[in-house]
């Protein structure tokens, strides 16, 4: 049923037509004018139909209250924020289009679609990363401490020393970008100039700084001493790459087997953003549309990815809704909102040159939406990352992310029900659920996490760098009164890390291992652990205990913010809690800052108990115990995850993770005391 008072858009539309929906204009922009033509008080909708839209950046504010623009039904419109590449030539193997504007950078794009999926950009080395020789060896403090024990000078932000075995003089500074790596984000710069050094080493002299100096942290991570080279013909190395040549002022594409000229369809990304909110927006909702091919300007991106661009942009608005929307293939993030009531619900993102959901306000929503496949140029980028205060993030479904999944620094907010796996696949000092930065009474409940599928925890990640620490649930400095409650984390290895947290509890959640499971508290004071199902090969507890012998830390205790945590006391109460150690191996380490100072095995104390949990069926997501199970005595309440996420593949990740191996949850060769 067609509704008479709607506009309607289609691709074979005509601006100067009525809008129905057999005369339809063309152009969402002409669309959104005659809305704000029309009388007050009458409905204002706009419904798409089906097919392709090009050059999209609509822009709606104040003036479009109440607006609805929604796909027709049972149709899906794409909107392209890009023009579609043709005149195709080819050069050898690859096709080559020319494209005005990109040489100085007025067109610039990091993300390319082509037939609707996501294309490699040209990287060298094609997997992995080269080694550099930078050492930044000074002491990182925290962030609330004022980061670098010293500043770096300009020369130790500015340049690169690589291998000339791997980068020479040959590289096309107008072509080429590179990643350099740090511990939690990375930089992506330009490059300025490339000189030869002595012996056998080449200088790469950046047009910008980087967020921090290469070879900063390269102490205690290995990937903090490696780079990636993005966008040069020496980068291309199998189909289905592309590159920018700026110097030619062209676009390369290696195609596929199977790909004609004649017949791809490849999208370069023009606009930032195709949908802005300006301030004041208010009561507008976007339904069932799909976005995507946004470009984005070089940026280093800093923490998070945070400051790079979004395809749905937003700025102090209220009452926004989107429903079912899909953002893909896109160059920055995909939403980037501020604001209060905003909703998101059934919503799709994927493959992203950064992060997934930007948020910064009070009451903003997100329900049973999918994010995955995220930080396609950005490693530092984060699935959900939310500001403000007074949120929910509920039954969503996050995968396959470099860094965390859910970053949250929102007080008086709820993360419950989510599903998350393959998070943390790379960059370090993250988490699937990450809660930080002055948030207090954050509730973390009935989530599941599950760690690299189909093998034990602790595997190299997908970049081949080196072993990557993964968390389920960290609650970082600055947290108070914050709760981990009836959660699952499996095959993690360390489950969960509290860094500089205060009167925060873990309590009645169930963590699964292959191999060692460490629980990590550093820095914490007045940490409850209660009610908790840990189960592994060996575990380790790390906390603090107050400092009873004054010890001493010249690294730490000279630096005011850093000297208030040396008596932190950590874990204070450690009751009711169920291990289960197939070695007998249960261990408790005293922490004094970062360094154990002694270790004890752990005794029946406080009622807790070691023993075999006897779940029911914890691999359809049923987390009951059998009649004698000792975590009824414990008071532990059984937990259902049969319903996390929004896809219900609960049952199939659990046994992907498993690997079939059912030892993890039946407890056997368990050692009693």
């Amino acid at each position: 049923m067609t509704d008479t008072n709607a506009i309607y858009v289609a691709p074979d539309g005509l601006d100067s037509n009525t809008g129905t929906v057999e005369q339809p204009v063309r152009t969402l922009n002409e669309a959104v004018a005659r809305t704000r033509t029309l009388s007050g008080g009458q409905p204002k909708r706009i419904v798409v139909r089906g097919g392709h839209y090009y050059d999209v950046s609509i822009k709606l504010g104040a003036d479009d209250e109440g607006l609805t623009i929604e796909a027709y039904s049972g149709e899906q419109p794409v909107l392209y924020g890009g023009v579609p590449v043709t005149a195709w030539q080819r050069e050898g193997e690859w096709l080559t289009a020319s494209l005005p504007g990109v040489r100085d950078r007025k067109l610039d794009f990091r993300s390319l679609e082509v037939n609707g999926q996501f294309r490699q950009r040209a990287r060298l080395p094609e997997t992995g990363a080269f080694r550099h020789f930078n050492e930044f060896k000074v002491e990182w403090l925290s962030t609330f401490a004022g980061g670098w024990a010293r500043k770096p000078t300009t020369d130790e932000m500015m340049s690169l020393r690589a291998s000339r075995e791997d980068i020479g003089t040959w590289l096309d500074v107008s072509n080429a970008e590179v990643t350099v790596y740090h511990e939690w984000d990375e930089s992506l710069v330009g490059v300025d100039a490339v000189k030869e050094a002595e012996p056998d080493a080449t200088d790469i002299q950046f047009t910008y700084e980087p967020g921090h100096p290469p070879g900063a942290f390269c102490e205690r991570n290995e990937n903090a001493r490696k780079y990636v080279v993005w966008n040069v013909k020496e980068g291309m190395k199998r189909p289905g790459q592309w590159y920018l040549d700026r110097t030619n002022e062209k676009l390369a594409y290696w195609p596929l087997p199977g790909e004609r000229a004649e017949d791809i369809h490849v999208v370069a990304p023009v606009h930032e953003h195709l949908v802005v909110l300006d301030a004041g927006a208010k009561r507008i909702k976007l339904q069932g549309l799909l976005f995507a091919c946004a470009a984005t300007q070089l940026s280093a991106g800093g923490f998070g990815a945070l400051h790079v661009s979004a395809a749905v942009h937003g700025e102090e608005v209220s009452e926004i809704e989107f429903e079912r929307v899909t953002v893909r293939n896109t160059g920055g993030w995909a939403f980037k909102l501020s604001g209060t009531g905003i909703r998101m619900h059934d919503c799709h993102i994927h493959h992203t040159g950064a992060g997934g959901i930007q948020w910064k306000g009070e009451r903003i929503q997100l329900e049973r939406s999918r994010i995955h496949d995220i930080g396609t140029a950005y490693s530092s980028a984060i699935a959900i990352n939310s500001d403000g205060s007074g949120h929910t993030i509920s039954h969503n479904e996050i995968y396959n992310t470099p860094y965390s999944g859910i970053a949250s620094s929102s007080p008086d907010t709820l993360i419950n029900g989510n599903l998350l796996y393959d998070t943390m696949t790379f960059m370090k000092d993250g988490s699937a659920i990450y809660v930080c930065w002055y948030s207090d009474n954050v509730t973390v409940s009935g989530n599941a996490v599950f760690g690299r599928l189909g093998g034990g925890s602790g595997t190299d990640s997908a970049a081949g760098h080196e072993k990557v620490r993964r968390y389920a649930y960290y609650l970082d400095e600055k947290c108070t009164n914050c709760s981990v409650t009836g959660n699952l984390a499996v095959n993690l290895g360390i489950p969960m890390l509290s860094h500089m947290t205060k009167d925060c509890a873990f309590t009645n959640n169930i963590f699964l291992d292959h191999g060692e499971q460490t629980v990590s508290v550093l820095n914490s004071s007045g940490l409850k652990f209660e009610r908790n199902i840990l189960v592994a090969d060996a575990i380790e507890i790390h906390s603090p205990q107050g400092n009873p012998n004054g010890l001493v830390s010249e690294e730490y205790d000279s630096h005011p913010y850093m000297s208030a945590y040396s008596k932190s006391d950590g874990i204070t109460s450690l009751r009711g809690n169920l291990f289960c150690s197939r070695s007998g191996r249960q261990t408790f380490k005293h922490y004094f800052h970062y360094k154990p100072t002694e270790a004890f095995g752990l005794e029946r104390f406080d009622g807790n108990c070691f023993g075999d949990p006897l779940l029911t069926d914890a691999a359809a997501g049923d987390f009951s115990y059998a009649v004698n199970s000792p975590a009824l005595e414990l008071g532990i309440e059984p937990l259902s995850f049969a319903d996390v996420g929004c896809e219900g593949r609960y049952v199939e990740l659990f046994e992907r993770c498993m690997n079939g191996d059912g030892k993890t949850v039946s407890g056997e060769g368990v050692g009693e005391k």
